[in-house]
């Protein structure tokens, strides 16, 4: 027979847990024709992966990918790292559906002023109008479409660069019925007129529903709502994903969740009977002042402890864990002017902000906010250890680089604000460090058997930045997330390659109800990634977070080479993939 592609010479690690075999791999059009010896068949494209793995390609069980797919279709960040397909639409956000007003989540930072421009917390609800002439003009993406079927059309005929598992938000049609009028509860039209939008994007092909209790619009929902606008994708045999209600609402002191918010997110899930996922786990216990490596080990156990009861006593629950201690979400700022970013928005640059300080009035307007505990990314009243959770990496700023904000401002006999403002005033440019982060915690989730990995970042490539302030760069998970998954997990001491492999191919195309992916089996697709598990390594550093991992050489997506010999090839050969 033959192919159009044969993989030589690897150790295939077929994405079901078994020990890894040397075997050829042929590939032809969009699938897999054959593993096994293939010494006698012929291709027009021969990859020797001696010394290397063949695994099926990962797949990412949390990430946004869905709002930037159409500004960076050949989704560079993430075939970089070897994912071939991900679940996006998470955190309630999903790009559709959309009718007079558009749900911003994190990546418009570079035009959302135009639509609402605010001083502190921004207005996450906006003129629709308004918002798809910004888009156009800053980033040139046309966001013609309404329905969540005519979105997915609209990927159909760009071409993407991976395949994209999509779910429906529930914030973005909470936006689409309520529009700004979202701080309340929904009527019973207006929850009927949701469960509409979730409907049509079921019937179109959403592979479930995500809901995000922490952002806005989506925080204002009660119980009851969540239980209706779900229970129609669950209904449907659609998956259920949270980010489930941890700190609050991010507008001020918010109404932390924690383990309460894990416990309700389990029960919407029991009501609703569903195929039930829980967003990013991490300890849902808040430690005060400040935790040591014993007690946050405890809060894991317990957090997990949660997990085991509702998985004992009914619930079909899985997991993904971000494989990053050091920093998580979607974005990242190396910057120390950053927490203060209202002022410095206001200020309209670095050096004018620096200047600024020297004002005692605007330092005392800054105190009087931060310590009423209205700022929530800087807020002593829920994080008194605050100052020695920041690193300052590099500064013209004398005897102050490696240390904490706290040593910098113990050692000046001053408190922590006055510091972080003096700093400041004498160069804006002082850049942080990555917070020193507990692998602890990451081992034990990762070993649990209904963990996965979540990447949570937009798909995007090494030019994406935000150029007003707070100068916001892609989080370093957007290139190295994987890389640091297989580097400090997938390993003996934890999981194993083979598990380790398992847990990003198999189990999720499993979970997912992927058929034809997630192994590499005759007659699946061929989405397949070829590495050296020795010499992957995150390149990503607190300077430059926008560089891509080593130790990958060829990524198939679909048959079709979108790494080649560690080169980006900049294919178009994803798909949507819908739910059947």
């Amino acid at each position: 027979m033959d192919f159009d592609v044969i993989i030589r010479n690897g150790d295939v690690i077929d994405g079901r847990g078994k020990p890894r075999l040397k075997q050829d791999v042929g590939l032809k059009g969009d699938s897999i024709a054959a593993v096994g010896d293939l010494k006698g068949a012929s291709a027009p494209r021969t990859v020797d992966a001696a010394g290397q793995v063949v695994t099926p390609g990962f797949i990412d069980m949390h990430s946004h990918a869905d709002q930037t797919i159409l500004v960076y279709p050949h989704a560079q960040s993430f075939i970089g790292q070897g994912i071939t397909t991900t679940v996006c639409g998470q955190c309630g956000f999903s790009p559709a559906p959309l009718h007079k007003h558009y749900a911003a989540t994190w990546w418009e930072h570079n035009w959302w002023d135009r639509v609402e421009r605010r001083k502190y917390y921004k207005e996450v609800v906006g003129d629709l109008q308004k918002a798809k002439k910004a888009a156009k003009d800053v980033e040139g993406l046309d966001m013609d479409w309404s329905t969540f079927g005519e979105w997915l059309d609209r990927l159909d005929r760009d071409g993407i660069g991976l395949n994209l598992a999509p779910l429906v938000g529930h914030g973005t049609v909470r936006a689409a019925v309520m529009g700004p009028d979202y701080r309340r509860h929904a009527t019973k039209d207006e929850i009927e007129a949701m469960k509409r939008y979730v409907e049509e994007a079921m019937d179109s092909g959403a592979q479930g529903i995500s809901n995000g209790m922490d952002y806005a619009p989506n925080s204002y929902c009660t119980p009851e709502e969540s239980v209706e606008v779900i229970g129609v994708a669950t209904k449907k045999g659609g998956l259920f994903a949270t980010h489930w209600r941890r700190t609050g609402l991010r507008e001020g002191f918010g109404n932390p969740g924690l383990i309460q918010g894990l416990k309700e997110a389990i029960e919407i899930a029991r009501k609703t009977g569903a195929k039930f996922e829980v967003a990013h786990l991490g300890p849902a216990f808040q430690i005060l002042p400040s935790p040591t490596p014993k007690l946050t080990e405890c809060a894991a156990e317990e957090t997990l402890a949660v997990i085991d009861d509702a998985i004992s006593s009914g619930v079909d629950l899985t997991f993904d864990v971000i494989p990053n201690s050091q920093t998580g979400g979607v974005s990242y700022s190396k910057y120390l002017a950053s927490p203060l970013s209202p002022w410095l928005k206001a200020s309209g640059s670095m050096e004018r902000f620096a200047e600024n300080l020297k004002a005692p009035d605007l330092r005392e307007e800054i105190r009087e906010y931060i310590m009423a505990g209205k700022w929530y990314v800087l807020n002593p009243i829920v994080q008194p250890g605050w100052a020695g959770g920041i690193k300052i990496a590099k500064s013209k700023v004398a005897g102050v680089d490696g240390k904490t904000l706290a040593e910098v401002a113990e050692e000046r006999g001053q408190d922590a604000l006055d510091t972080l403002m003096d700093i400041l005033s004498d160069d804006p440019y002082t850049a942080t460090g990555l917070r020193k982060g507990d692998e602890t915690t990451k081992r034990m989730f990762f070993k649990h058997p209904k963990a996965m990995v979540a990447i949570d970042t937009f798909v995007v490539d090494e030019t994406c930045e935000g150029k007003n302030p707070p100068y916001m760069l892609p989080n370093p998970n957007s290139f190295g997330g994987m890389a640091r998954y297989l580097s400090l997990y997938a390993t003996a001491d934890v999981l194993g390659l083979e598990e380790g492999v398992r847990r990003v191919t198999g189990l999720p195309s499993q979970r997912l109800g992927l058929s034809d992916r997630g192994t590499i089996v005759q007659g699946k697709k061929a989405d397949i990634v070829v590495f050296r598990p020795e010499a992957v390594k995150d390149r990503t550093t607190e300077d430059e977070p926008r560089q891509y991992p080593d130790g990958f050489s060829w990524v198939f997506v679909n048959g079709v080479a979108a790494m080649e010999d560690g080169k980006l090839a900049l294919t178009r050969s994803g798909r949507a993939l819908r739910r059947q």
